[in-house]
Parts: C-alpha cells; structure tokens; sequence
C-alpha cells in the first residue's frame, strides 16, 4: 500500500463516507471526494479506514 491516495471519480458517487471518517484527508467539492495528500501520513490509519469502508470502493491507494 502506498502513502497517497486517489479517487477514482466516476465510481464516487458523493457520499461523504471518506470525509466523515477522515476530513483530515477527504473534502467533498461539488459532489466528489478530493484528497489532499500532504496530510495522508499524519493520517495514514484514518485515511486507509475510510477507503476500506467507501461503499464504491472509489479510493485507491497508490
């Protein structure tokens, strides 16, 4: 696993799953999950739950 992350946008469907488990990393904009990867490793654990339990699996790690 690596230390960023990506969204793949067209399998979000703008849940905020990802931003209510880890809002250090995942911000909604206009529907969509953004990342901000500067703060993933402060927030590794956080990060990887969230994209462990995204319902559209739309977070990658890469």
């Amino acid at each position: 696993m690596g230390t960023k992350f990506k969204i793949n946008l067209d399998a979000c469907t703008g849940c905020g799953a990802c931003e209510d488990t880890c809002p250090e990393v995942f911000k909604m904009v206009d529907e969509k999950s953004t990342v901000n990867n500067e703060t993933v490793a402060k927030n590794i654990a956080a990060a990887t739950e969230a994209m462990n339990s995204c319902p559209d699996n739309a977070i990658v790690s890469v």
